[in-house]
């Protein structure tokens, strides 16, 4: 129907999917993810419901649906989003109830909205298969936490629980255990592909230390974007470093745009397209140019600084060298640079007091509330209050109705006491601070290793790799080159440590263990603490 040849990994996928267990698909970019749900959704039959990001995603999935249309038997797809006009959405909703539907797409935004969740409830065709797309947003540890799927486990047993199918080209053994975890899959099957890409040329670059770090920084950029191939994507690690490193591109000769948070999405949206469509030679971004970025030629990916974990640093390389052609991520380290993903990793700290005014603000409420109202009422700012609104929902405590800052919150378990509660919420913040600090440590790790980087950050990911890669820096030093073959146990063998506890054994060779722990992520070990006795075998 659709004229797929299945690869190995999809065909495993499918095949769990259709024998109705919740599967997760971790697939490199282009390896067909969207083949996955729908060849399986039109075996299973019913509705496909395919929760997506981005409305772009959404519309690119939905002509790779409809344009491989069999006319024999035509596939009927649509989607629901925030962006369309009422008398679309009402086509749509229509096309639901009298079930003539096999694929939905939708943010995951509309399954709280109660229109749209009744409608796909009531259709006249039951859900056969609830598909997660960029699954890896279901993480605490992905690279952009979204709240709303948070609620996507709710939303399967309100359909009756068909089997999830959840697909991400990025996740760590960790970021995996999480998805499952909070999609509530049941005895999953894992399919992980290769991580490896290995077109990219992987190399890290340092700045002159007798500069000021950001004049460093940008000073190392633009010399390293003068001698590579565009088209090319910058990122950089605030809104004004985009804006000035910009800037300097266009007086060296570049055509080059800041895209970030900060600018109008009218902006953004124009940034987008002249780079799609040739005009622009760089695009200098935070991470908020990210998902949907599928433009095959980016010949070059420069970081203008570590970024806040390697699963960030793998996503953003991997949008270079789509259509397999070579080439390049760069990696322009400073040091001093670091303070700032530790600094916003900071902004997630929960402080007891603040902890005190969300509890004792709900308590008053005494019922329902909005985050907003929660917000006010507690003094606090709104993104703390939807840091701790997340974990009571994950812990629940508390459920909610609606999306965004009117999201209605009421107690799902009471009574509890308060200073029990709070007690609980601190521990998870230490222990959020520590592991976010652990993937921070891992990525400056990668920035400063004299090792084969393939190696290194396949290690990371939980991947076999005989090294030298002969593609990265340093394998092309003949001073440095590695001697060592890391020895990776896939998935992670289980460890013991004396002082950490539980954990999963990465990547082990005759110099460090890679290790990461539940209590405090990332560590990277001698040798000497297997033969110590600090850490075991499980």
């Amino acid at each position: 129907m659709f004229g797929f040849t299945l690869r190995p990994s999809q065909e495993q996928a499918v095949r769990a999917v259709v024998e109705g267990r919740d599967t997760l698909a971790v697939l490199p970019t282009g390896s067909g993810k969207s083949a996955i749900y729908q060849v399986a959704g039109m075996l299973i039959g019913g509705l496909t419901l395919v929760v997506s990001p981005l409305i772009a995603l959404q519309r690119d999935q939905l002509r790779s649906i409809t344009g491989r249309n069999d006319a024999s038997r035509p596939v009927r797809a649509a989607m629901l989003n925030s962006a369309q006009p009422v008398r679309d959405r009402r086509k749509t909703l229509d096309l639901l109830a009298r079930g003539e539907l096999d694929f939905l797409l939708m943010g995951p935004e509309q399954l709280a909205n109660a229109e749209t969740a009744a409608a796909v409830r009531t259709g006249a065709r039951a859900v056969g298969l609830f598909c997660v797309d960029e699954a890896h947003l279901v993480s605490e540890w992905g690279q952009e936490f979204r709240p709303e799927y948070l609620r996507l486990v709710d939303a399967v047993t309100n359909l009756g629980s068909p089997p999830v199918l959840a697909l991400t080209a990025t996740a760590s053994p960790p970021v995996q255990s999480d998805i499952t975890r909070r999609l509530g899959m049941q005895t999953p099957e894992v399919v992980v592909g290769g991580f490896d890409r290995p077109n990219i040329s992987l190399t890290m670059r340092y700045t002159e230390p007798a500069s000021t770090e950001p004049q460093a920084v940008d000073d190392r950029c633009v010399d390293v974007l003068l001698q590579q191939e565009t088209p090319a994507l910058v990122y950089a690690l605030t809104h004004a470093r985009c804006e000035v490193l910009a800037d300097r591109l266009r007086r060296n000769g570049l055509r080059a745009a800041a895209y970030h948070g900060g600018l109008s999405s009218g902006t953004r949206a124009g940034v987008q397209d002249a780079f799609f469509a040739g005009n622009l030679d760089v695009v200098v971004a935070t991470s908020a140019f990210g998902l949907g970025v599928d433009k095959p030629d980016i010949r070059t990916v420069v970081h203008a600084g570590v970024p806040a974990s390697i699963d960030d640093y793998y996503q953003e390389i991997g949008r270079a060298g789509r259509d397999g052609q070579p080439a390049s991520a760069i990696l322009v380290h400073d040091a001093r640079t670091i303070r700032i993903p530790r600094s916003l990793a900071a902004r997630t700290h929960l402080g007891e007091s603040t902890l005190h005014r969300i509890v004792d603000a709900m308590e008053n409420a005494g019922c329902e509330i909005t985050v907003a109202d929660l917000a006010r009422a507690a003094n606090v700012f709104a993104h703390s209050v939807n840091r701790v609104v997340n974990e009571l929902v994950d812990m629940g405590i508390v459920q909610v109705r609606g999306f965004g800052h009117q999201r209605a919150l009421e107690p799902r378990r009471q009574p509890y006491n308060s200073a029990e509660l709070i007690g609980q919420l601190l521990k998870r913040d230490k222990r959020r601070q520590a592991i976010l600090a652990s993937r921070l440590d891992a990525a400056r790790h990668y920035a400063e290793t004299t090792r084969c980087r393939r190696a290194e950050m396949l290690a990371y990911f939980g991947e076999t790799y005989t090294a030298p890669c002969g593609n990265c820096d340093n394998d092309h030093a003949p001073e440095r080159t590695p001697t060592h073959r890391p020895v990776v146990v896939d998935g992670g063998a289980p460890v013991q440590h004396r002082l950490w506890g539980e954990g999963h054994l990465l990547s082990q060779d005759n110099h460090e263990l890679l290790v990461y722990f539940s209590s405090v992520g990332y560590k990277h070990l001698t040798p000497s603490v297997l033969a110590s006795g600090i850490l075991q075998q499980a």
